[in-house]
């Protein structure tokens, strides 16, 4: 799957989960959107159920934002095949 499909992806799963719209790569999780961890756990766990991948917990403090996602995504992804 190309970057640009992980991050289409990974856009409408975030705006769906936190009832947000309107944003991009750039979109910072926690100064852009607020994010608490209850949040982004469920976030996690839609992200899985999407991609049907498994995300570990210590990318919650690896993440900055929107697109930080997506590479943390798009490197589980390429590790599967």
């Amino acid at each position: 799957m190309e970057r640009e499909e992980i991050l289409k992806q990974v856009i409408a799963v975030v705006e769906k989960t936190l009832k947000v719209s309107d944003i991009d790569e750039d979109t910072y999780m926690q100064d852009d959107l607020h994010i608490e961890s209850l949040d982004f756990y469920t976030l996690l766990a839609n992200l899985e159920k999407n991609f049907r991948i498994r995300i570990p917990e210590r990318i919650l403090a690896a993440v900055e934002t929107v697109g930080d996602i997506a590479d943390e995504v798009e490197t589980i992804l390429a590790k599967k095949r």
